[in-house]
């Protein structure tokens, strides 16, 4: 079962984002009917495993899971000494991520591509600032979000399984047909904004090591005709899960210089805020190298573009990719719930595999020269600088 739950508005969630992801760690930590340690007792007595967003429990157990589930949400009980445990816990998780170089170098690229202001819900804060926000949260602050904001008026419901759907049915309109929310709903989406290239250097001392982090932002929907021929351009370069991507080749199997990394492409249905990121982690001395490496084949295959066995071989996975991933029961229904959100159904992505499938080698070539620029990434790189050396 996958619950999305929508109750978002620029104006009125503006400066509360935070507040937000504390209500809902708060959900958990006991309800009108049961304390922490009860909640969990249900969860194993109802074979239910996840979250409350997103579970998995027996057929026969459904209709109680989404009963409780439904309580969970709607009566929370908010005990003090948890929200106190909560946010020291929280904080400590904060503090530590002050001196790791993967969250400062994460943090410097979000900083550096952040073009809201202080507060707006897509805008990101920096670790201090997060921990400065956090301590001046009170208990008060939570239950009034969730009095103002929680409420199911908006969001899809998504169940893939053995379900009895006759059965089902009426618990979902019982649950939450009735439950909805005092906040109007308008869809925040991400804007598109040109950020100019840097190079960012980090320095974190005593670490064993280092985070390279590359990203760039794209003009692009997901409707786009580019698109289909961009996401196997970024397989072939490293989006490909195992090894035989490029950069993953390079820079892991022919030169041992990095433990793992590989590149990303983020599209949306909605809007054209797309980014292409590439990440990579290895030992302080060897960071420089990589990100010399990294350069030298996104430069090599926007200059010589990439062969026709490569094309087959991302076609061939890209495709049982997809497969495997509508075969788990767990991501279709990830999937489906997308789907309903955008307002599509599955003949979208049968008409987007299709399209991969019917790709030359010149289109491919022709949407990773036309959209990934290596000179215009910015790069962040996080280590010890006196080993970098």
């Amino acid at each position: 079962m996958v619950l999305t739950l929508h109750w978002e508005d620029e104006k009125s969630l503006f400066g509360k984002k935070l507040i937000s992801g504390v209500t809902e760690n708060m959900l958990m930590r006991g309800t009108s009917q049961y304390t922490r340690s009860q909640l969990k007792d249900e969860f194993d007595k109802l074979k239910i495993t996840g979250a409350i967003k997103v579970f998995e429990t027996t057929r026969e157990n459904l209709p109680a899971a989404l009963a409780l589930v439904a309580q969970i949400y709607q009566q929370p009980s908010f005990p003090d000494s948890e929200f106190n445990l909560l946010k020291k816990q929280t904080l400590s998780n904060l503090e530590s991520k002050r001196s790791d170089p993967t969250m400062l170098a994460l943090q410097a690229i979000e900083q550096r591509f952040n073009h809201y202001p202080k507060g707006d819900w897509r805008s990101r804060e920096t670790i201090d600032e997060q921990i400065e926000s956090l301590r001046a949260i009170q208990l008060d602050d939570v239950k009034k979000f969730h009095h103002d904001f929680y409420g199911a008026s908006k969001g899809e419901l998504t169940i893939v399984g053995d379900v009895d759907i006759e059965q089902v049915t009426p618990v979902i309109e019982q649950q939450f047909g009735q439950w909805a929310s005092r906040a109007t709903y308008v869809r925040i989406d991400d804007t598109y904004v040109d950020i100019a290239p840097i190079q960012i250097n980090i320095n974190t001392p005593d670490k064993e090591s280092g985070v390279y982090f590359a990203r760039m932002n794209l003009n692009l929907k997901d409707e786009d005709p580019i698109y289909p021929a961009l996401v196997v351009a970024n397989y072939i370069v490293g989006g490909d899960s195992g090894l035989n991507s490029r950069i993953m080749n390079r820079i892991r199997e022919k030169e041992g210089w990095s433990y793992g990394g590989g590149s990303s492409l983020r599209v949306n249905a909605s809007n054209n805020a797309a980014k292409f990121q590439i990440t990579a982690v290895a030992a302080p001395q060897n960071l420089t190298k990589v990100a010399n490496a990294i350069n030298e084949e996104l430069t090599r295959a926007w200059k010589d573009g990439f062969t026709a066995e490569e094309l087959a071989r991302a076609k061939s996975g890209l495709k049982q990719r997809a497969v495997q991933s509508r075969s788990q029961d767990p991501t279709l229904a990830l999937d489906l719930n997308e789907d309903q959100f955008d307002q599509r159904m599955m003949e979208w992505t049968q008409r987007f595999e299709d399209k991969i499938s019917a790709l030359t080698v010149e289109q491919v070539n022709e949407a990773f020269r036309k959209m990934i620029d290596p000179t215009k990434l910015t790069i962040v790189v996080a280590g010890d600088e006196v080993k970098r050396r």
